[in-house]
């Protein structure tokens, strides 16, 4: 009921509208997205629903995290960004487990093999060397092959600022003594562009596990540094050619488990890099991008130092046609080369994979967008997958979408090959994604509402058995609704919107609830407000439904199925620009009504906490 006393006060900021000119700030119907197709796109033409957060958005939030920052977003749970600020963060994306959702990094996978399902850790990249992020919601297996059976999340990391020389810097401190430093240069020329971000992030945190009665827990804090760092020549007229380089070390604390003291670390490296050449033509595109991503990470604990490595080589070669008004073709060439070490084992997957994508105009409302997909995989063999994707654009302000698209997730190399339970016979888990809804929005852009309906199924769910190791046994069904309404004025930006799911694991007969963590029901609103030309805020406000947990019982050597009460988290972002624009300074404060609740059972979390600092370009 707390979240209740925060109408008001966001009514009432709505509302305010002090008499000043400024620019409108109402939505670009003509907005482009990339990742939905793999090339440049309006909003009315792509075909699944795609969320988009500019730099604008994350200037706003320059105290969060980006783990802090999606778990505001609609359909997007982060378990754990409420948490310790250096617990580990899994991703929910539309209800599925962290391991079906698709991390890219500039369009391109970022997946750590090494990892427990394979999915990448987000505490590694710092929101301040990031300039974009686009969510596409629903299997995108077609374009981008593997775990993409939930959506993408693509992080489009800093780009260069307009002139020939640019310097920006961050400087933050806060609760649990935490401080932040970044710097930065970047410049345009006509030959050349370039940009460097230099980022240190340290905090004493909380403890991770929650203490027990009586119990003094230590602290679990970490320490993160990171660059970004990217270049882009153009040597001749269509050709650009940009080498890029992303590395992060992270070092930290965590704890035994559930209401578990511990003096345990976890050591990170990160090494992100790689080239991406473009030609433009007339009526053709061609792109190439081949990354290297490299993960090392090293767990000491009570029981020793468990220290797996881990590299990813992608190659992505693909070419647009679109000579013709009405079809745009796409063709590409993917191959990726995965390898593992630990302990002794040093194993490695590979998958080819051509894959091509039609997008059909009619001229009255009516594109669609068709693609097939075939996946070589190196142990288990081969696997297609398709998207059918219709979109109609019944007038200039209501849009229908639907896609019928299919999903895979390959065997990471740790089920494959690992110490525990490995098996080389293991198939890919294998989805089916139904997708339709509707969106509106007002020819002037001032209100924009969507509702959408999805239904995925996974067969062939990759589960570990304590006798038969990693087996694929499991079938997951999940659907869920999608309700958003926004508002926009020059001064005021305004977005409520409600999530449903509902879900389940079939195993021998028999159907257990899979939604672990993640409620059936949740629903978020979020404010911006400009109160005069100089000083601005951001509220949001987050309620979680009541949610199953499971945790290992140390007494009983047995997990345990627990509930987890709703909770209600309200915070703020404020910021004042001085000097022109060229100096901001900025405070984020969390959990502001100081909401008692838990996130993961035995697991700690914060009360009121706050950040404050200074950000400035010249």
């Amino acid at each position: 009921m707390k979240f209740l006393y925060t109408i008001p006060i966001i009514f009432l900021l709505a509302v305010y509208q002090p008499g000043y000119a400024q620019v409108a700030d109402t939505l670009d119907l003509g907005e482009v997205v990339v990742t939905a197709s793999k090339t440049p796109t309006t909003d009315r033409e792509t075909t699944k629903p795609v969320t988009v957060i500019e730099r604008k958005e994350i200037e706003r939030h320059a105290g969060l995290s980006i783990s802090e920052l999606l778990n505001q977003q609609n359909g997007i749970t982060i378990n754990g960004a409420v948490s310790s600020p250096g617990k580990d963060k899994s991703v929910y994306l539309r209800g599925a487990t962290t391991r079906f959702t698709l991390i890219l990094i500039d369009g391109f996978p970022a997946t750590d093999p090494s990892g427990e399902g394979g999915a990448f850790d987000l505490r590694l990249l710092p929101l301040e060397n990031v300039e974009r992020i686009e969510i596409v919601k629903g299997s995108m297996s077609t374009l981008y092959g593997s775990d993409a059976i939930a959506g993408v999340i693509n992080i489009i990391t800093r780009d260069s600022e307009e002139g020939t020389f640019n310097i920006n810097g961050k400087a933050s401190y806060g609760s649990f003594n935490t401080n932040e430093w970044e710097l930065g240069a970047s410049g345009r020329s006509n030959l050349i562009d370039y940009s460097v971000n230099l980022t240190r992030t340290q905090t004493d945190g909380i403890s991770e596990a929650e203490p027990q009665s009586g119990s003094n827990f230590t602290k679990d804090g970490f320490l993160r540094n990171a660059i970004n760092a990217q270049v882009s020549v153009k040597p001749l007229e269509g050709l650009t050619v940009t080498p890029f380089l992303n590395y992060s070390q992270y070092d930290g604390d965590y704890d035994a488990g559930a209401f578990s003291d511990a003096d345990n670390r976890y050591e990170a490296d990160l090494l992100n890099t790689g080239v991406r050449v473009n030609y433009k033509g007339e009526h053709f595109e061609i792109k190439e991008a081949a990354t290297f991503t490299q993960t090392e990470r090293k767990f000491t604990d009570g029981f020793g130092v468990f220290n797996p490595e881990a590299s990813l080589f992608n190659s992505d070669l693909y070419g647009i046609h679109n000579k013709f008004e009405k079809v745009r073709f796409l063709a590409g060439f993917n191959f990726q080369d995965l390898n593992f070490q630990l302990d002794g084992i040093d194993e490695g997957s590979r998958i080819l994979s051509p894959y091509a994508t039609a997008f059909l105009r009619s001229g009255f409302g009516l594109n669609g967008e068709l693609g097939l997909r075939l996946n070589s995989h190196s142990e288990y063999g081969s696997n297609w997958t398709f998207n059918i994707a219709p979109v109609y654009n019944v007038t200039e302000q209501i849009k229908l979408l639907a896609s019928l698209s299919s999903g895979f997730k390959a065997p990471t190399l740790n089920e494959l090959f690992g110490p525990f339970g490995a098996n080389t016979d293991l198939k890919p888990q294998e989805s089916l994604t139904l997708d339709t809804g509707i969106e509106f929005h007002t020819l002037d852009g001032r209100i924009t509402t969507s509702a959408i309906y999805f239904q995925r199924s996974i067969d062939d769910l990759i589960s570990y058995d304590g006798t038969l190791g990693y087996i694929n046994v499991n079938e997951q069904n999940d659907s869920g609704i999608e309700l958003s309404v926004g508002y926009s004025l020059p001064k005021t930006q305004v977005e409520v919107f409600y999530n449903y799911l509902d879900g389940a694991i079939t195993q021998n007969g028999q159907e257990t609830d899979n939604l672990i963590r993640r409620p059936d029901h949740s629903f978020g609103a979020n404010l911006n407000q400009q109160l005069t030309p100089d000083f601005s805020i951001n509220l949001s406000g987050q309620f979680m439904g009541d949610r199953k947990d499971i945790y290992y019982n140390t007494q009983t050597f047995a997990n345990e199925e627990v509930e987890l009460d709703s909770y209600v988290l309200v915070n703020a972002n404020l910021q004042y620009e001085l000097l022109s624009k060229q100096l901001t300074l900025f405070a984020s404060i969390n959990n502001i009504l100081d909401e008692e609740y838990t996130e993961v059972y035995g697991f700690n979390t914060p009360g009121f906490n706050f950040k404050g600092g200074a950000k400035f370009s010249f």
